[in-house]
């Protein structure tokens, strides 16, 4: 579908509206690129510096780890000229309208923008706002990773989990990483370590600043999860110890004050702050927290900012004792007990249930005894309907309440203050 050419000035009509946006990102670009390319550089020179400094690597693991780097910094320099190029060829060739602008052949939603006479196109895909990358071709290495953490076989594979349950792909049955952020590259290649395939294959135009797009394959290592099923099952291992809540964290994990919240597909997943001092004493106790600290992850350090609640809201439920917690962003409400077997799990669930109270159980790794236990969990429209039926829960909503100056902003948070405040007889009609 030709949407013919359009020049800088009057494109606020109709399908030049892209041309618009493309122009003025091209021109970002153009100035950024060069602090992007030197930032990189620094960024894998220092950061490889520290790591074999901190962590006492030998001889050859340094060197191994150096020769890394400056071939990450051989691509930033091929990439560099290439994008540069094309950035000028670009802009050009949007002043003089002189671009054709098209569907792409498979992705109905992409639509590709050709500088006159040129063989190449951007790319652009409209998904709540434009994403629009600039193609490098040819800029890539064969590279290796040493094994500079040392951990053992189960802490690795919930490592590899982890990151499996979140940016992690499949190539061919290996493992592939895709990101625009260099210490989540080195961060993933640490549990990858081995032979590697680096790709430099995008300037992404971006509204706020360019950034780069590193793709890497391991050759080392088979992907244990491969396939579409893969990443859930991925998913249900990582969730089974923190360290594989660490790196699915790292990777699909979003900045947040008060929770950890999980991207899973179009759903979101939350878990509690508690979790967070659980994942950083692991973590600690392998390479692997020092190893982000090196790389000053922003992620790890919102992380490590994150402090458990203080006073916890207890109530006893069928004779088990729940704590209560409550997330004002995310307004949500969570009951939970631990048990120590899945068969003591089964056993309240099955009770609840006969009730109309419906609960999930997952596993909990303490790192403190080295055990696995089951954490029976309510959400807030369970937290209701047991509160009706079962009046000791009742002032502990309330303290919760208080405690957290909860407002009526949902149906559900106005029922569990009625509950609080005013609370009706038990009776057996449980809300919807």
């Amino acid at each position: 579908m030709d949407m013919g050419t359009a020049s800088p000035e009057g494109w606020r009509t109709g399908p030049t509206d892209l041309l618009a946006e493309l122009y003025t990102r091209a021109q970002l670009a153009n100035r950024e690129l060069p602090s992007l390319v030197d930032g990189q550089k620094k960024y894998f020179y220092v950061s490889t510096e520290a790591i074999i400094d901190v962590l006492d690597l030998p001889l050859d693991k340094a060197d191994t780890l150096r020769d890394f780097a400056e071939k990450a910094v051989n691509l930033l320099d091929k990439a560099y000229q290439q994008t540069e190029t094309k950035l000028q060829k670009l802009l050009t060739a949007l002043e003089s309208n002189n671009v054709k602008v098209e569907l792409g052949p498979r992705a109905k939603k992409t639509l590709h923008i050709t500088p006159e006479g040129e063989k190449w196109y951007v790319s652009a895909h409209f998904r709540e706002t434009w994403l629009i990358s600039l193609p490098i071709y040819r800029v890539s290495a064969d590279a290796e990773f040493p094994d500079i953490l040392n951990v053992s076989d189960q802490d690795l594979y919930y490592l590899q989990a982890g990151w499996r349950a979140s940016d992690e792909s499949c190539d061919q049955n290996k493992p592939r990483m895709g990101t625009t952020q260099p210490w989540q590259a080195l961060a993933w290649a640490a549990v990858r370590y081995g032979y590697l395939r680096i790709y430099l294959s995008a300037l992404n135009l971006n509204m706020t600043e360019p950034t780069f797009a590193w793709t890497i394959t391991s050759k080392s290592w088979n992907q244990q999860w491969p396939k579409r099923e893969g990443k859930k099952l991925a998913q249900k291992i990582a969730e089974q110890h923190p360290l594989g809540m660490l790196t699915w964290y790292l990777g699909d994990g979003e900045k947040h004050p008060e929770v950890l919240r999980f991207a899973i597909q179009n759903d979101e997943k939350y878990e509690p702050k508690h979790l967070a001092q659980q994942i950083l004493q692991v973590a600690y106790q392998t390479n692997y927290g020092i190893l982000l600290d090196l790389l000053d992850s922003e992620k790890w350090q919102i992380l490590k900012k994150l402090q458990p609640t203080r006073d916890p809201v207890y109530a006893t439920l069928l004779g088990h004792t729940f704590w209560l917690s409550y997330s004002a962003r995310a307004q949500q409400l969570l009951a939970r007990t631990v048990l120590k077997s899945l068969e003591e799990a089964q056993r309240l669930i099955q009770a609840l249930l006969q009730q109309g109270v419906q609960a999930k159980t997952y596993t909990w790794y303490d790192p403190k005894t080295g055990k696995n236990y089951y954490v029976v969990q309510l959400n807030g429209t369970n937290i209701a309907r047991a509160a009706q039926l079962y009046p000791e829960l009742r002032p502990a909503l309330k303290e919760l309440a208080q405690k957290h100056n909860i407002q009526p902003k949902t149906p559900l948070l106005r029922r569990l203050l009625e509950l609080a405040e005013n609370p009706p007889l038990p009776t057996k009609n449980l809300i919807s």
